[in-house]
């Protein structure tokens, strides 16, 4: 099974895996654009900017969904909120 394009025995499933799911997640967050997010931080526009506030956050949503996929089940509690 593969989520943008990152095989599920790719999923990061400790510290031993840790170097290669990097490589490979900053690649797919490349290839959907949003590797920016994970470079520096992307400020919140201001509410008032109602078009790119709704881009902003579906790109969030979009990068933590890439990342949430590309780990195994029992890694999420330790980078939930993050």
């Amino acid at each position: 099974m593969a989520f943008y394009n990152l095989r599920l025995e790719y999923a990061l499933d400790g510290i031993s895996s840790y170097i290669a799911w990097k490589d490979r997640m900053e690649v797919i967050l490349e290839d959907n654009g949003l590797k920016e997010f994970i470079d520096q931080d992307i400020l919140k526009p201001p509410t008032l900017d109602t078009q790119n506030l709704v881009e902003w956050k579906k790109c969030v949503a979009r990068a933590r969904r890439i990342m949430l996929e590309g780990v195994r089940d029992h890694i999420v509690s330790n980078i939930h909120g993050k």
